[in-house]
């Protein structure tokens, strides 16, 4: 990030990170958020690295395996918002996640819980580029497609809470093309952009940090 970029993030609105960790992992078989990657579970992994950004405030969304993920995992500065609905899909998750957020807060930073690969310099550079463009939304484009961690401002919030079923973010933001600002990143070789399969986790693996 440039020193112009973090004097304008410092002074941007205030942000909350919105991590989603609430699924049951029906494909996995076992709590993906529990899976170890790198000596700690997955979602510790996450959360550290979102924790460690400049954001305001960081929220994270748990359902299935609540009260053992709440034992297991080192949370950081976050705090934990459970959703009771997260059987009905994402967009549940997602409600759950708004209702948390402070009335101060302007925006919100959508993260998946089990993105491992993201950073706290990306999720910095993401908020500062939603600065700069002007534009109500930021995310990041891999192979040409827009991906989470998704920056939203107030002003699509109302569209995020109308999603239904197990539908999240990326609908928004690929129906919306032209109110996000891209940031274009590559995909690390072997490294899977999320955790849903066992091949995905030995992918993961394999690949190394």
């Amino acid at each position: 990030m440039t020193i112009s970029a973090a004097i304008e993030l410092q002074r941007a609105p205030l942000s909350t990170g919105m991590v989603l960790a609430a699924g049951g992992s029906r494909r996995l078989g076992r709590p993906k958020q529990l899976l170890p990657v790198w000596g700690r579970p997955l979602l510790e992994v996450v959360l550290a690295r979102v924790c460690a950004s400049q954001l305001d405030d960081v929220v994270v969304v748990l359902g299935e395996s609540a009260d053992e993920i709440s034992r297991t995992v080192d949370i950081g500065r976050a705090r934990i918002t459970v959703n009771t609905e997260y059987a009905t899909g994402m967009s549940s998750s997602l409600r759950a996640g708004v209702k948390a957020v402070d009335v101060d807060m302007c925006r919100l930073v959508v993260i998946l819980g089990d993105q491992p690969n993201i950073s706290a310099t990306l999720i910095d550079d993401l908020l500062a580029l939603h600065c700069e463009s002007g534009l109500p939304a930021a995310a990041l484009s891999l192979g040409g497609l827009l991906h989470p961690p998704v920056v939203l401002d107030r002003s699509l919030w109302g569209e995020l809470l109308a999603l239904s079923g197990d539908v999240g973010c990326r609908a928004l933001i690929r129906s919306r093309p032209e109110l996000v600002a891209v940031l274009p990143v590559a995909q690390s070789s072997g490294q899977p952009v999320d955790i849903d399969t066992e091949a995905d986790y030995q992918e993961l693996i394999s690949a190394g940090d």
